[in-house]
């Protein structure tokens, strides 16, 4: 997903992560600069920005897609949870409050529901975002959910590398 998502945005995930999950952020760095065979010094060394921008570039790597599935996960719950809580709202799903889903999920969800969230999604936080959240919700089910796949298909605001 980082691969299509602004390089700004891209950055600014990472920076929050950074600052506010600084283990995970580490973790994430040592595990790539491993793999690239770099001792991960190498990049913390580096200014904060150019740590990010490091980071971003891997990310973007065929390869580590759970990597970075797996730190927009964690972005998104710990500094979006109001973001996840607004659309669950909307949708009419049980949730604990910062986005985590009480039981399971439903097989479908309702067309008329799923629009509504999107707009609410739209009028509270920026469109970039809204679509990463909702590009990254589709893959907890095999194959998403048709209704999800229409409305972003239906809204350009929510289509990332457009």
């Amino acid at each position: 997903m980082f691969s299509r998502m602004s390089p700004e945005l891209g950055h600014a995930i990472t920076g929050w992560l950074r600052e506010a999950e600084r283990n995970v952020y580490k973790t994430a760095i040592g595990s790539l600069a491993t793999q690239k065979k770099l001792r991960p010094v190498f990049v913390t060394r580096k200014p904060a920005v150019e740590q990010c921008g490091w980071l971003v570039d891997q990310l973007k790597l065929r390869g580590n897609e759970a990597v970075g599935e797996n730190l927009l996960q964690i972005w998104l719950m710990k500094g979006r949870s109001e973001m996840l809580a607004t659309f669950l709202n909307a949708l009419g799903v049980q949730h604990d409050g910062n986005g985590g889903v009480d039981g399971d999920l439903p097989t479908e969800f309702d067309a008329a529901k799923v629009k509504a969230g999107t707009e609410a999604l739209l009028a509270k936080f920026p469109a970039e975002e809204c679509a990463v959240y909702l590009n990254l919700f589709q893959l907890q089910q095999q194959g998403g959910w048709q209704a999800i796949t229409d409305a972003i298909a239906a809204e350009p605001k929510l289509q990332l590398g457009v």
